[in-house]
């Protein structure tokens, strides 16, 4: 079911899902658009882009996430449902916002923090679970999935291993989301 018409040219472009997800260290709400692609569909790439409420009267920022997820294999329950066991990947976040900044600023000592406060690498594994419509053609979707990652960031990895007070699963977070592939 992850093999896929191959498409050529400049519909390559052309968007294959939508996407929507809740928490996931790229907002409390993200949105956006991918693509499948691979011989058989199993790698994912997603564009979305989030939003982080303000809290104790700071502002609120927008996010941006490019996303890269890799599924090895589907397990088929019934002609109409199917179960990915295994769901890992890699994203970039940013916050756009002029308060966080790639290189830091001249009023620090060099290599005072020494990392990025705009982006962040971040790491995950999942599971998902795959809803086929029952009769093709009525739909105007081709399938739809809901899924849960639990990852982690680069700099919750940096602090893990610096404070030794820091409890082991202090650094993980868990996020749910759903994939609704396009026809």
């Amino acid at each position: 079911r992850r093999i896929h018409i191959r498409y050529r040219g400049i519909n390559r472009i052309i968007p294959t899902m939508n996407v929507a997800q809740i928490a996931g260290n790229m907002g409390v709400v993200s949105i956006g658009l991918g693509w499948d692609h691979g011989c058989r569909g199993q790698w994912e790439t997603a564009a979305m882009f989030g939003f982080i409420p303000k809290e104790d009267g700071e502002k609120s920022y927008v996010t941006f996430t490019l996303k890269e997820s890799f599924i090895p294999w589907s397990v088929s329950l019934n002609d109409h449902v199917a179960f990915e066991p295994l769901t890992c990947g890699i994203y970039f976040n940013s916050i756009l916002s002029r308060d966080f900044w790639v290189r830091e600023p001249e009023k620090y000592p060099k290599g005072y923090y020494g990392f990025s406060t705009k982006i962040r690498l971040n790491i995950f594994v999942g599971e998902g679970i795959t809803f086929y419509p029952k009769r093709e053609g009525d739909h105007i979707f081709k399938s739809a999935t809901l899924f849960y990652e639990f990852g982690t960031t680069d700099i919750y990895l940096i602090s893990r291993a610096t404070n030794k007070y820091l409890k082991f699963w202090d650094i993980f977070g868990l996020s749910f989301g759903v994939k609704v592939k396009l026809i």
